[in-house]
């Protein structure tokens, strides 16, 4: 093997994100893991379309090509160029503008502006359909393949009803755009994997182990549920819709005591603030069935052990959520459980208790999953629904499936606030305040 491998990838979001909190971006992690696997270094090389990524890969300019979406027809027999195995597949979406019909036949393609990122899959579907229509759509494509600026200018624009995407790149930038909605599936699956260079001394070897020890160990299953299992498959427009009203016209009443709590705790305040908004949507005098009261709906008991006076009061709700949530993060500390699913268990354990979280995690391990991951967890919570498995733990029954819907929840609003902090938009200005007080806060 070489000491150093060069990757060409295009310059997409979910390769090179602008906008994910998780990490280095679900792809690029998992090549970041080959090279610590293989002993190697990475050169990544960002490109602006899939044909000039592999151009470069063909040319013998690139070891690897990161091919998101990207299918060539025929790999040629005299380029030493081989495809490895295919880790994802997701088809092409025909998107519409909400201000104007959705596609109801595909005749209605005819004589329609529609966008189309410069990918030539894509392309190829409108050439194909050409046959079928008798017609010639007006595509409208970029320079490069990525999707987010030119959707971001679209969503705001009605004259151009119908855009061409490619489903997996779509979707960790959907939820910020709301006037763009899923109308159908156009073509074949596109598949996710990576081509390589075969007259590279060791690379095809060491991939193959790779690959086989990822999928066999969970983690590339543990990285997709990372990076996209809290987004839904279907988008609730009158949720987000709402969320950004509340961002702009809640939020900036409390930043001082969020600021201030998150900077005690360690704690991101955007975190901070969905847990907040999960809990109450900034309503200060919010009360649940349960009896738990205020922005961070906190118990009685737990009021009371956090010496507070008022569960009411927004800045001793705001710090007592606070130091509540670093509270079982410490106490997770023995459990083994690091990184970003450490948080997401210390998120359910907010929910619905810590001994319901140890008890989770005893019962992972007892039926054979990774007791330290959140992907388990998420599999396991369910079942402590079911007398048959919390029979046999020490808390016994909790609402697993409350538990699950409430951390993706938290993580899809951590996750949009972080991108609408960065995007332009109205949104960013009141995010603003908060992006500049982030702390680390990975232990």
């Amino acid at each position: 093997m070489p000491s150093t491998i060069r990757v060409a990838a295009v310059d997409i979001e979910r390769v090179f994100p602008k906008l994910s909190p998780w990490g280095p971006g679900f792809d690029l992690e998992l090549l970041q893991e080959f090279a610590a696997y293989s002993g190697t270094e990475l050169e990544m090389t960002p490109f602006a379309t899939h044909d000039e990524a592999f151009e470069a890969l063909a040319r013998g300019q690139a070891d690897i090509m990161l091919a998101s979406g990207y299918n060539p027809d025929n790999l040629s027999p005299t380029i030493p160029v081989i495809a490895g195995p295919v880790y994802e597949e997701s088809p092409a979406l025909m998107l519409h503008n909400i201000r104007r019909f959705e596609l109801r036949t595909p005749f209605e393609l005819c004589d329609q502006d529609i966008f189309v990122p410069n990918h030539s899959d894509l392309l190829q579907i409108f050439d194909n359909l050409k046959e079928q229509l008798a017609c010639s759509p007006n595509l409208l494509t970029n320079q490069n393949s990525t999707h987010l600026a030119s959707l971001m200018e679209y969503n705001s624009n009605k004259n151009v009803r119908f855009h061409l995407v490619e489903a997996g790149a779509f979707k960790p930038i959907q939820p910020f755009l709301h006037r763009l909605r899923v109308t159908d599936n156009f073509g074949d699956d596109l598949q996710y994997r990576w081509y390589l260079r075969d007259d590279v001394q060791g690379l095809n070897r060491a991939i193959e182990d790779y690959w086989h020890m990822i999928t066999s160990n969970g983690t590339i299953a543990d990285k997709r549920e990372m990076y996209f299992g809290f987004i839904p498959e279907e988008t609730d427009f009158y949720d987000l819709y709402t969320f950004r009203k509340n961002i702009r016209e809640k939020l900036p009443l409390y930043k001082k005591h969020i600021l201030s709590a998150s900077r005690k705790y360690n704690i991101d305040p955007l975190f901070l603030a969905a847990v907040m908004y999960q809990e109450s949507h900034f309503n200060p005098l919010a009360r649940s069935k349960t009896g738990v009261r205020g922005l961070m709906q906190l118990t009685t008991d737990t009021a009371d052990l956090l010496k507070l006076t008022s569960r009411l009061d927004p800045q001793q709700s705001i710090t007592g959520g606070a130091k509540y949530l670093r509270f079982l993060w410490d106490k997770l500390e023995s459990r083994d459980v690091d990184g970003w699913d450490r948080w997401l268990f210390t998120l359910a354990a907010y929910n619905q208790g810590l001994g319901h979280v140890y008890d989770a995690i005893d019962t992972a391990s007892y039926i054979g999953k990774d007791p330290g991951s959140w992907r388990s967890l998420k599999q396991v919570f369910p079942l402590l629904t079911r007398t048959k498995y919390h029979s046999n733990t020490r808390y016994g029954y909790t609402r697993g499936y409350e538990a699950v819907d409430y951390v993706d929840s938290i993580r899809y609003y951590y996750y949009i606030m972080k991108g609408l902090a960065v995007l332009p938009g109205l949104e960013a200005q009141y995010l603003a305040p908060f992006v500049t007080g982030t702390v680390s806060f990975s232990r």
